[in-house]
């Protein structure tokens, strides 16, 4: 389970509910519920905004995508 999705469970928030609130389809939602895609940094932004940080936009980074980034900075 994602935190984006036991977040929506915690609040009892409709995944269609929560599209609507940060400009997104419900299959969007749900496939980002589901692991089974990652959202665009600034969708990812949104998420962290309308969930007041408990689902942060760094939930969609991977450890391994993180030091790739860097290595790619030094």
């Amino acid at each position: 389970m994602t935190k984006l999705s036991s977040y929506l469970k915690e609040k009892r928030i409709r995944q269609a509910d929560f599209a609507e609130q940060v400009g997104v389809s419900q299959g969007v939602i749900s496939r980002l519920a589901n692991g089974a895609s990652k959202p665009g940094l600034d969708l990812a932004v949104r998420i962290e905004r309308a969930t007041a940080g408990s689902v942060s936009a760094s939930t969609w980074v991977s450890h391994q995508e993180e030091t790739r980034s860097m290595e790619e900075v030094t």
